[in-house]
């Protein structure tokens, strides 16, 4: 009788240690604290991120951050605040930065580790660099190994249930 549990147990292990790590993938498609959004959370350098205000008060002004300097923003069509889409910058070190909306009535807000900049793909056909690191592919891989090793030995303590009386 408890085999059937112990079995579901396992593949519950299992399936949780395996979407785990897509979880993790896909929770980088943008992040907003107050009313600043940066979108992607997670780029490379050389290439755009938006940053948008969401704040009818502040549809111009500019944007400024350590990985791409000064960018003013333009007005949403709906009126609701102002946008940007700078570049990050060639030669920015990896790791998170800060942005810092000012509006042109002088008030201004800071996001901050708005966004992460990573080592991404090579440009000039040297191949890639960057994706997964270390830490990401060993705690991945200490994941699915106790899900496995967890369902094994639920699996094992099942086994020969069937012929013992239910107590």
């Amino acid at each position: 009788m408890r085999t059937p549990r112990a079995r579901t147990a396992a593949v519950a292990c299992v399936l949780l240690a395996l979407s785990a790590p897509s979880a993790a993938a896909n929770s980088g498609t943008g992040t907003g604290t107050g009313n600043i959004v940066v979108a992607p959370a997670v780029t490379t350098r050389d290439e755009p991120v938006t940053v948008t205000v969401h704040a009818a008060s502040c549809r111009t002004g500019s944007a400024s951050s350590p990985a791409f300097g000064e960018t003013r923003l333009t007005p949403q069509p709906d009126g609701a605040g102002g946008h940007a889409t700078p570049a990050v910058s060639r030669d920015v070190a990896p790791g998170s930065y800060d942005i810092t909306v000012t509006c042109d009535d002088g008030r201004s807000v800071t996001r901050t580790a708005a966004f992460t900049v990573i080592n991404g793909a090579v440009r000039g056909g040297e191949g890639a660099a960057g994706g997964a690191s270390t830490a990401d592919l060993v705690i991945g891989g200490l994941m699915v190994a106790s899900a496995l090793i967890g369902g094994g030995v639920l699996w094992l303590r099942g086994e020969g249930r069937e012929d013992r009386p239910a107590a």
